[in-house]
Formats: structure tokens, C-alpha cells, sequence
């Protein structure tokens, strides 16, 4: 997860993936914003594997998501993820689900474009990770080389960003 950047998770829909109901089982939904964070972290040289093995993990503190279409067996899609928002002991990042025919928007977008739906977008969701300690099971400052890694500004140089915003997600209904 690269700082104001997006990072794309290509995903085919298995059948493993669907309910009777040939659509995608909602928990599954949640797989694969994992795999693609998962990944993104791999991508920046920081491996889940090895924050674990360090003692440290990224807990999901809170979860805002809005269903917008159904996934159904054999869709191609895309996991979009861009982290937006660092604190000193958690992050905001902001993924989506869309179709792998659509274009990829640029990582100037602001937070808000990015998350509006379109017709080839499936599924957004906003989280707040938390690092935890493992051995005590209570939050710490995300580690130096995870923000180094990521381009996460220094700390004491986070008070510039913007206030931490949430993004609405009650546009969506209107879709």
C-alpha cells in the first residue's frame, strides 16, 4: 500500500466463490480486499509473513462497505486499494471492486472520486487498520520501515495532511 497511490489485484470469481444463488457468498467480498492488501504490502518489499514474524499485524478496526453489484461466476475483476490517511498507530485506506475492463484512474483522483461507483464498479470499502503488537495486543506506531516503504510521510510531518476524514458513502443509493 503505497501512499496516494493505487494498486491494483486482478481476481477471477471461482465456483468456490458463489452461493446458491450463483452470486458471489458476501463474506468472500472481504477475502479479496485482503488478498489485494496483502499483496500491495508484498509489492512494497514488507510481506505480511515478515510483520508477523516481527510481531506485528494490521487489525481491521473499522469496516464501512456499500454493495453496489452483484459478482457472479467467472467475472474478471479488479481490487483496487490506495492508502489515504495515516495516523501514528493506524490507517485509512480505501478499496474497490470493479471490472477488469475498466480503466484505471489515475492516483491524482481525490479519495472521493475514487470511490464513486460507475457502472463497472462492484463493491467499495473504507478501513481503518490499526497496528497491533502481537505480544500485547495493543496498538503501536506503525513501524519504521513499513512507512519508509510505503512513502508514508514522517510522523511529526502527518499534522499537515488533512484532518482525517471519512468519505460519504450514501451516494451510492443513488446509483
Amino acid at each position: 500500500m503505497r501512499w496516494k497511490t493505487t494498486t491494483r489485484y486482478p481476481l477471477e470469481i471461482q465456483f468456490e466463490d458463489i452461493d446458491g444463488g450463483g452470486v458471489v457468498h458476501h463474506p468472500n467480498y472481504l477475502k479479496y480486499l485482503e488478498r489485494a492488501r496483502c499483496q500491495a504490502l508484498r509489492d512494497l518489499g514488507v510481506p505480511f509473513e515478515a510483520c508477523l514474524k516481527d510481531g506485528i499485524a494490521f487489525v481491521i478496526a473499522e469496516f464501512h462497505a456499500k454493495y453496489l453489484s452483484p459478482l457472479i461466476l467467472g467475472s474478471k475483476i479488479i481490487v483496487e486499494t490506495r492508502l489515504v490517511a495515516v495516523r501514528k498507530s493506524s490507517l485509512k485506506v480505501l478499496q474497490k471492486i470493479v471490472s477488469d475492463q475498466r480503466p484505471h484512474e489515475q492516483s491524482e483522483t481525490s479519495d472521493a472520486e475514487f470511490v464513486r461507483p460507475d457502472k463497472q464498479t462492484y463493491f467499495v470499502a473504507q478501513l481503518r487498520l490499526v497496528t497491533v503488537d502481537l505480544k500485547t495486543g495493543r496498538p503501536m506506531q506503525l513501524p519504521e520501515n513499513v512507512r519508509l516503504a510505503g512513502g508514508v510521510p514522517p510522523v511529526d510531518e502527518l499534522h499537515l495532511e488533512p484532518v482525517w476524514t471519512d468519505v460519504r458513502l450514501s451516494p451510492f443509493a443513488e446509483r
